[in-house]
């Protein structure tokens, strides 16, 4: 069975509105569910995208087995009543599930378990069905324990897109967050995470501990068969739920208080997933439907409105403790830069940018970014020549770089991180010289243009004669350093060839 839900994580501080509101509606009374959840040692059900469980629903024992589906929002169901709380996995012989179980590598045991109180309600909305679910409880785990607070949006029958339209309407009514992380995937991380041997972590401190690093991506493969479709959406998906989980951190999902460095963290690979993003919609962008370039234009001015942030963390957390253990005169003085009226924080949080989120992953789920002219098979070719294109500018750029302004530096920074997120976009091998090179580049260009930005706001707010000399000395230092490590790798890149054509993409 297809099981299709929007998941929002409910802040403490909105836990008696959520409960109101359910209240108002036809919901069933209250009800306890207790779950157990197995995997291997080397977590080979958690590596597949894939949970396994066995649940009391009230005196009924439920063993159920999830697959990724589609989507992040979309899971394949198994679900098989049970006389008593043991596994039996003949159940998945001859089924889509076969496969996963039979990779199994180590016996199954428990890692950890789950206990909510939930209440549920039944509503038409938009001539579909949709289960209401409000989920209050724990995930435990060794001697740790993780809160839940979520509200779920099932689609019963009918249409995800009510499916959207209703969770939209309880953001905008309500200050809750995209969540897009499974109890099975918290449960996993809990164990994973948290040291037996340590004192128990419960609340916000277990949750800091399953965020101690910002969410990044993987490698992926390329999807078959391969489309302009199917790359754009698979591309896509991964890049916003980048954004998304990245910005949950941000926000504070499970009452989380991070440090300013881990907050960055966070302000920066959202921001980098954004960045992704925009590149992909700007490589598809003769296919795009408007709706989707609409899109795509409101997510980068929250783009830039969190580069502010970035660009002050940058300077005060960063390069500003190097200028100063390096001897920095009257580093005392230093004022820090005005504080914007709200923080990045805050600005996760807001119901406006949780909004757009959830109106781009609406767009992404149900596919409705590209144009019919799309799926031509034809456009393939279109495709490479687009990437080719930006790989000349690359190549004329980096031959141009002594002469380059610090402006056209950071243009060609701009193109290079373009064309690598878009070889991410085409599931490009990242071992491979050509990416090696590109990621390589991007990092020192870099760290070239934040000394520009450190070394004009030195030029403008250095508290004394004495402080801007010694900081536009260091910086310049820097500047040559990474000046000629910039060009190295241009140099190495320059060398190497880019394969884009259809036929070797679909030959990788």
């Amino acid at each position: 069975m297809l099981e299709r839900e929007l998941k929002l994580y409910v802040p403490v501080a909105q836990q008696a509105a959520v409960a109101q509101a359910m209240a108002l509606m036809q919901n069933q009374p209250a009800f306890s569910l207790a779950a157990q959840y197995f995997d291997t040692a080397q977590r080979d059900l958690a590596r597949q995208q894939a949970a396994l469980r066995l649940r009391l629903e009230g005196e009924q024992w439920v063993q159920t087995l999830k697959l990724r589906a589609q989507d992040e929002l979309s899971v394949l169901e198994f679900n098989h009543l049970r006389d008593a709380p043991s596994l039996d996995l003949s159940l998945y012989e001859d089924t889509a599930a076969q496969a996963v179980i039979q990779n199994l590598s180590q016996p199954l045991v428990m890692r950890y378990q789950t206990k909510v109180v939930r209440t549920t309600a039944l509503v038409w909305h938009q001539g579909s069905e949709i289960e209401i679910a409000w989920d209050v409880g724990q995930i435990k785990a060794k001697n740790h324990s993780l809160p839940i607070s979520e509200v779920e949006f099932e689609l019963k029958s009918g249409h995800m897109a009510a499916v959207f339209d209703l969770g939209s309407q309880w953001l905008q009514s309500l200050p809750l967050l995209l969540e897009l992380r499974s109890k099975s995937e918290r449960g996993d991380a809990l164990y994973e995470h948290t040291p037996t041997d340590s004192a128990p972590l419960h609340g916000a401190e277990a949750a800091l501990a399953l965020a101690t690093q910002p969410y990044r991506l993987g490698q992926t493969s390329i999807p078959e068969p391969i489309s302009l479709v199917t790359l754009y959406h698979q591309a896509s998906q991964r890049f916003l739920a980048q954004i998304i989980r990245n910005a949950a951190f941000l926000a504070g999902v499970d009452e989380i208080h991070a440090p300013s460095e881990l907050q960055a963290s966070y302000l920066t690979l959202m921001r980098v997933g954004m960045r992704r993003l925009r590149s992909c919609r700007q490589l598809f962008k003769p296919w795009l439907h408007a709706s989707e370039e609409q899109q795509a234009e409101k997510l980068l001015q929250q783009y830039r409105k969190f580069g502010q942030w970035r660009d002050k963390d940058m300077l005060w957390l960063e390069l500003q403790p190097k200028i100063i253990a390096a001897g920095l005169p009257a580093a005392k003085k230093l004022e820090p830069p005005k504080r914007l009226k709200r923080n990045p924080r805050l600005g996760a949080a807001s119901q406006s940018y949780q909004l757009l989120l959830l109106e781009n992953l609406k767009s992404l789920v149900l596919e409705q970014g590209l144009q019919d002219k799309a799926t031509d098979p034809d456009q393939l070719q279109r495709l490479a020549r687009r990437l080719r294109r930006t790989w000349d500018r690359i190549q004329t750029l980096s031959r141009q770089f002594d002469t380059l302004s610090p402006t056209e530096r950071h243009h060609l920074r701009n193109q290079i991180k373009r064309l690598r997120y878009n070889l991410e976009t085409l599931s490009y091998d990242e071992s491979q010289p050509v990416y090696v090179y590109l990621a390589k580049a991007q990092d020192h260009l870099g760290g070239l243009c934040d000394a520009y930005v450190a070394k004009q706001w030195y030029k403008e707010q250095a508290s004394t004669k004495e402080q801007k000399q010694f900081a536009l000395q260091w910086l310049n230092e820097k500047i040559a350093k990474y000046d000629l490590k910039s060009k190295k790798t241009l140099d190495l890149l320059q060398a190497q060839r880019l394969e884009i054509t259809p036929l070797e993409l679909i030959a990788q």
